[in-house]
Formats: structure tokens, C-alpha cells, sequence
């Protein structure tokens, strides 16, 4: 099991997790956050499901001067799925933009399009934040110059195991719900990919519809699940034998559905690991917040629902 440290540039905590298990340990409490202009995002999905590509994403724009700071913080979204949800995400968002005002951060790059969605909405609420920009993270990569080697991603995908070594490997993509307005993260994930076989599916883009995620949130998980199946339909039909998309939700939801084709997240292709889904819960474990809330719910049974830490105070 391996751990992985954050200084939260945000909240101005420090936070190590394991992996895989996801325990948490404070390791410094909330403090002055230090001076951050561009602040690497990578929502509680991609923190949940592959803390190590998080370290490694980090690391790299760190490295190349894209980023000087991480926040491991919720966008708020997923808050309105809880009791009184609405209220607590409100709370939530104002906290968020007080925080933000005091670190002169002007620029967030964001992994998740829920996030950047999010965050966009959250921030224009409020002209103090209204000029820091979001930027989904394969812009960014784009604009490096990192692209998908054809190589590379028909390793993952025979290390998967469902598509036999040798065989030709044929990619359709799965665009997410939240970017349909812009989309930032379709434009990207083709550019990114343009080394290996893409083909276009029938509902792409603007027509593109949910992986089942929200049905399931709601408790109508066969729907979910349904709805899952069918990108994996839709990308046969277009003459693919894999799906890969921008959003580690959507891979998350289709991958536990029974999807006739394997699912990718683009940054398993790009970085050539697979991510242990195995490992993965059902639900999400960590969700980091502002406020000191780390007692995790049970169900009848003592099992833990879902786990929370605050970073911050």
C-alpha cells in the first residue's frame, strides 16, 4: 500500500492517503495557504478512483510550470445529492469563493468537466472571482503537446484483457454531459487521441447523453445501468471495440454496467497504466471539504456509507 502526500493549496492543509484503501491521515493542519497563481483541480472522482495518476498529473504540470498548487477539495456539485443538499452546497460555494479570493489564484486547471462546470458557475457568482479562469486539464495537455501513442494505449487495453493481444484496437469516444455547451473536453480528447484509431458515434457531442451516473445517484440503478450498456451498443454499431472518455465518472459508471466494449479514461492511455478498478468502491469514499467533518456514516449493518475529511477550518 502506498501514500501519497498533498499540501492542499487551497485550503492550506496537508493531507497524506493511502492507496489503495484511501485512509487519510492530517498531517498539517489548515493554515495560511501559501501564494498559488495557477492551481491544479483534480475533483473527488479522479481522487477516489486513481490517486497515483493524480500525484503523477500533479507532478507533471508542476514540473513544467503549468501549475504550482493542488487542491484535493469537492467542487461542491455531488453536496446536493446529500440531506439538505442545497443548503450545504451554497455554504459550501461561498466558503469556497472566500478562500479563493485570499490566494491570488487566477487560473484553476480542472480534471473533471462536472468541475469545470461547477467551478465556472460557483466562481461568476461573485465579481471578486468572477475573472479566475477554468481550464479542463487535456486543453492543457493539448497544448503541451502530449498526445496518445497508438502503442502505448493498445497495451492498456490488452492488459485488460478483452480485446486479445494483436488485435487491432478501434477507440469511440464518450463525451460527457457537462461539456455538451462547450465542448472543451470533446475538442480536446479527439486532439488528444489523434494517434490511434477514432471513430465517431452516433450521439457525440452536443447529442451526447448521460453514462448513467445521475439515474443511479437518484437509487434507479437499473436505468443506470441501462443507459451504460448502451454507449458500448453505440460504439459496436460505429465499428469500435473500445470507449474512451474525458471523465473518470463516466468510466467509472460504464464500467460497472455490463457495457459490451472495454472503457478507458484518457489519462490511462496516455500515462500506460490501467487503473485497479477492483479496488474502487461503489461509492466514494473521500470527498474533502472545508469544514472539520471527518466521521464517516454507516449503514444498519456498521459498514461505512461514505468517509469525509476536512482540510481546512
Amino acid at each position: 500500500m502506498d501514500s501519497y502526500t498533498f499540501e492542499d493549496a487551497l485550503a492550506g492543509g496537508t493531507v497524506a492517503c493511502t492507496y489503495p484503501g484511501l485512509e487519510t491521515v492530517r498531517v498539517k493542519p489548515a493554515g495560511e495557504s501559501a501564494p498559488c497563481k495557477s492551481l491544479f483541480f483534480p475533483g473527488c472522482s479522479f481522487v477516489n478512483y486513481a490517486l497515483p495518476l493524480v500525484q503523477s498529473v500533479s507532478d507533471l504540470l508542476v514540473d513544467a510550470g503549468e501549475c504550482d498548487g493542488i487542491s484535493l477539495l469537492c467542487c461542491g456539485k455531488i453536496l446536493e445529492y446529500e440531506n439538505d443538499g442545497g443548503a450545504s452546497r451554497a455554504a459550501f460555494e461561498q466558503q469556497f469563493r472566500e478562500h479563493i479570493s485570499k490566494t491570488g489564484i487566477e487560473r484553476i486547471v480542472a480534471a473533471c468537466p462536472n468541475c469545470v462546470y461547477a467551478l465556472r458557475k460557483l466562481l461568476a457568482a461573485d465579481e471578486a472571482t468572477s475573472s479566475i479562469e477554468v481550464v479542463p486539464l487535456p486543453k492543457v495537455l493539448v497544448d503541451m503537446g502530449y498526445r496518445v501513442d497508438s502503442e502505448v494505449a493498445a497495451g492498456v487495453v490488452y492488459e485488460d484483457g478483452r480485446i486479445e493481444q494483436g488485435q487491432p484496437v478501434v477507440f469511440c469516444p464518450k463525451d460527457s454531459c457537462p461539456d455538451r455547451a462547450t465542448g472543451e473536453f470533446a475538442d480536446a480528447l479527439r486532439a488528444i487521441m489523434d494517434q490511434t484509431r477514432l471513430v465517431e458515434p452516433k450521439y457525440a457531442r452536443k447529442r451526447s447523453y448521460c453514462c448513467g451516473s445521475r439515474p443511479r445517484a437518484a437509487g434507479h440503478y437499473d436505468l443506470g445501468d441501462k443507459m451504460a450498456r448502451r454507449h458500448g451498443e453505440h460504439a459496436s454499431e460505429a465499428g469500435a471495440n473500445a470507449l474512451v472518455t474525458a471523465c473518470i465518472s463516466c468510466t467509472f459508471s460504464i464500467l460497472g454496467s455490463g457495457c459490451s466494449v472495454p472503457v478507458f479514461h484518457y489519462l490511462e492511455l496516455l500515462f500506460g497504466w490501467n487503473i485497479p478498478w477492483r479496488f474502487a468502491s461503489g461509492y466514494m469514499k473521500l470527498r474533502f471539504l472545508f469544514d472539520d467533518a471527518d466521521a464517516a456514516r454507516s449503514d444498519a449493518d456498521g459498514n461505512s456509507v461514505r468517509g469525509y475529511m476536512g482540510i481546512g477550518s
